[in-house]
């Protein structure tokens, strides 16, 4: 049975507070006292038995300024010191040589002005070793702690005497928590546990610790030292080959990395100019040592200069038929873009030295721009690279580097060049209009050397510092909107609209393109997969609002995946699998319609509310305008994000109420009443001046009290003076129409010849009516069809016939039947 003696108290000690010191019995180690608290400790001490209470602060930074030092900021166990030596410092600091005799525990803690007073209690070891193995265990931690002060450096011979004298296992723990650098958790868990078998065993894992962590900063160095070693070996190893050569003849200052240069430069057909600046630049590399940071500098800087194909490309043999072919296999119908890009195609072919314009290719997201460009690659025969400007703010991203900048590279256009590997490759810039600027300068008045046949042919590049020829590159551009393009660069720029695509177009996309590839992409290629007329149909109409075929392709891949997984949950081979899908069928896949047209038609519209006809970067769509009369001082109230220019065409919609004919039969007093104006989706920004006519037709509608049919739709630009004026995105905004089933629209007279273009299934089910003065819209708008003998689709009477009972007006408003 193992004897634990009894508790045993201390009587009061001063207590001297330190912050990132823990003192263990047998330590010996000199401090400087600075704080008020320690030196009043130290006075006690020297007036009594020279012992102080040595304890360490729970947080080093603590107390902060101004506040005072409180007992709970201390730990709860500390040592008792002896004051071996005092020497009071000229600047009232008080130096000290302390020596740790007890570990013990703090009960209570008094303050007496700038002292504290402790009452301990001793921290009695509990020596049991039922093993045996704490005499084994002080010889491990006398073995470890001399390798551990042979890697440190920073262990005095007296300490390591002490260690090796050291015979019990508490004199060993206490000494080695001393000296050696532990964490302040450890160091205080040393200082507080009773238990010597505990104690050792913790040291000595916390000394194997440092010593493994000290063997691995050494090796890391000597790593460092052996390669530093190695380059300087190297090096007048280097420089004795050269000494060597220089006795045999040879020329001492080629190494293999310039003997590579060399024979690069002879293999490879550059100009003069190219060839005079990498010869520069290798005598250069001659005179740097190859550690050298530049050294590796120049080597990329030849390397570009080598990479780049800088020769001319030979006169090509183009099939017009061939390349007519590849448009048609890759885009459905696009006539016009086609036509022009045969028309680049041919000219080129006859006359390859010709300075080709720069196409632009305009129009609503997915409908076939960037696929555009990679298709007149392949019919052409030549690379395509394409580069995307959206979100570009850097001048430097067009023009390159300076090499004097760390991390410099060429230009997009340069690095173009590199990965096309030839001097004729077809460059898609797409996303043009979405370049920005800022501090860091101007990217689109960059490209305008770039995109200019005149000057692209010496084109130069901050990093190659060597004009480059670009004259024989096809540059192709996409853009969804011209308004953000400037218009220096715009001036350079052939623009060729792709319009958005009809229903009728979007089936046959789907059908012929859209469906075979995400069937053989999705691997289904051996199944029969059958998409019947009325599922492309829904796929259309009801989960897509596009004027592009982006999300009608995202859709159907969405129903061959579903496909594809039924397929494998049933266990069947894809060669075993069919299937034919109905609009049931892809309203079971897809969940409920996303989009249905019929929640936004109205049986009868209230006065105020007319349909407008928009175009967006998107494409065209259908916004409803709304008018409602206010109490107020003849003001005008606009919501639902509009723009400057929309707001302007609201107010000269009212003052035109005011000022014009309609004045005389519409009752507003501008004194007394207000008029709010709103187009609803009011978290979509709304702006241009195409609104006009139908604010103004909203207004009418108000203050007349006579509401307008849903099936009609209008747009135009209004003058303060009543004057229609011609907008643009005619196309767009009536395939917006068609999707919407309205009927009937009107359009001002200077698009006539807008519409009498487009294709008969761009104006399926439409009737026209063309105005140049505000007023003829309201015999239009407000007429009964019934006694006015409105015109219809199936009408056989000539619209534009003066006799023609369908026309309104007979003289001033047109219409046109499908």
């Amino acid at each position: 049975m193992r004897f634990i003696p009894g508790k045993r108290e201390h009587p009061e000690l001063p207590l001297l507070p330190l912050k990132e010191t823990f003192f263990f019995p047998g330590m010996l180690l000199p401090l400087v006292i600075t704080r008020a608290e320690g030196k009043a400790a130290i006075r006690q001490a020297m007036e009594s038995d020279r012992k102080v209470l040595a304890v360490a602060q729970k947080n080093p930074q603590a107390p902060p300024p101004g506040e005072a030092l409180s007992p709970e900021m201390l730990h709860p166990a500390g040592t008792i010191v002896h004051i071996v030596q005092l020497m009071k410092m000229p600047d009232g600091a008080v130096r000290v040589m302390l020596e740790g005799q007890e570990r013990v525990s703090r009960k209570t803690t008094a303050l007496r002005e700038d002292l504290f007073l402790a009452r301990t209690e001793a921290i009695t070891p509990d020596r049991a070793d039922p093993g045996g193995i704490l005499p084994k265990m002080v010889r491990v931690i006398q073995d470890t702690f001399k390798e551990y002060a042979i890697l440190s450096g920073v262990i005095t011979t007296d300490v390591q005497r002490k260690v090796a004298a050291a015979e019990s296992a508490d004199r060993i723990a206490d000494l080695v928590a001393g000296y050696v650098s532990f964490d302040s958790e450890s160091r205080l868990q040393l200082l507080q546990e009773r238990s010597t078998i505990k104690r050792v065993h913790h040291v000595s894992d916390l000394l194997n610790g440092e010593v493994e962590l000290l063997k691995l900063k050494r090796s890391i160095k000597d790593r460092v030292r052996r390669r530093l070693e190695k380059n300087q070996r190297d090096y007048f190893l280097q420089e004795q080959i050269r000494e060597l050569n220089k006795e045999l003849g040879e020329d001492p200052s080629e190494d293999d990395t310039l003997r590579e240069i060399k024979e690069r430069l002879k293999a490879k057909a550059v100009p003069e100019a190219v060839s005079e600046r990498v010869t520069k630049e290798m005598d250069r590399l001659r005179k740097l040592p190859p550690v050298s940071p530049e050294s590796g500098i120049i080597r990329t800087y030849i390397d570009w200069l080598l990479d780049l194909p800088w020769e001319p490309a030979p006169r090509e043999s183009i099939d017009i038929h061939r390349a007519a072919e590849v448009l048609d296999e890759d885009h459905y119908d696009m006539r016009k873009p086609k036509d022009r890009l045969l028309e680049y195609i041919a000219v080129h072919s006859l006359n390859p030295e010709i300075k080709s314009p720069i196409l632009c290719f305009v129009g609503p997201p997915g409908t076939g721009k960037t696929s555009l460009g990679r298709s007149v690659a392949r019919a052409l025969g030549r690379s395509f690279v394409r580069l995307s400007l959206g979100g570009v703010r850097d001048e430097a991203e067009i023009r390159g580097h300076r090499r004097t900048y760390v991390g410099a590279l060429p230009g997009r256009i340069i690095q173009a060049m590199k990965r096309a590997e030839e001097h004729n490759p077809v460059i898609l810039l797409d996303e043009i209009d979405k370049i920005g600027t800022d501090f860091r300068g101007d990217p689109s008045s960059a490209l305008l050397e770039v995109l200019d046949p005149e000057q692209n042919s010496t084109f130069s590049d901050h990093y190659i510092e060597i004009p480059f020829d670009l004259s024989q590159v096809t540059f192709l551009t996409t853009a969804n909107s011209l308004h953000t393009i400037p218009a220096a660069l715009r001036d350079r720029l052939e623009i060729i609209e792709i319009p958005g695509y009809t229903e009728p177009e979007k089936r046959r996309i789907a059908r012929d393109f859209l469906i075979p590839e995400q069937i053989q992409e999705n691997g289904l290629g051996e199944s029969k997969i059958v998409f019947r007329k009325d599922a492309i149909t829904t796929l259309i109409t009801e989960y897509t609002t596009e004027s592009g075929v982006r999300s009608l392709k995202r859709e159907i891949a969405s129903v061959t995946r579903k496909l594809a997984r039924e397929l494998l949950e049933a266990g069947t081979s894809p060669a075993d699998y069919s299937k034919t899908l109905g609009s049931g069928t892809i309203a079971r896949l897809l969940g409920p319609p996303r989009y249905r047209h019929d929640l936004d038609k109205h049986d009868e519209n209230p006065p105020g509310r007319v349909q407008g006809l928009a175009w967006t970067e998107t494409g065209g769509v259908v916004l409803s305008v709304e008018a409602a009369l206010l109490k107020g001082p003849g003001e005008m109230v606009l919501t639902g994000s509009l723009g400057d220019v929309m707001k302007e065409s609201a107010r000269i919609a009212l003052s035109r109420i005011v000022s014009g004919t309609a004045s005389e039969t519409l009752a507003f007093d501008r004194t007394s009443q207000s008029v709010h104006i709103h187009v609803p989706q009011g978290a979509i920004p709304k702006d241009g001046p195409s609104a006009g006519i139908t604010v103004y037709t909203a207004l009418y509608s108000l203050l007349a009290g006579l509401p307008i049919d849903d099936d009609l739709a209008m747009t135009g630009e209004l003058t303060l003076t009543g004057r229609v004026l011609p907008i643009g995105g005619i196309k767009e905004k009536l395939l917006a129409a068609q999707r919407r089933e309205i009927s009937r629209v009107i359009l001002p007279r200077g698009n006539k010849a807008d519409v009498e273009v487009l294709s008969r299934e761009n104006t399926r089910g439409l009737t026209f009516f063309y105005v140049d003065q505000v007023d003829q819209i309201i015999p239009i708008a407000f007429s009964d069809r019934k006694e006015t003998g409105e015109p219809r689709q199936d009408s056989p009477a000539s619209p534009d016939n003066p006799s023609n009972p369908s026309n309104p007006s007979n003289q001033t408003i047109k219409t046109r039947e499908p």
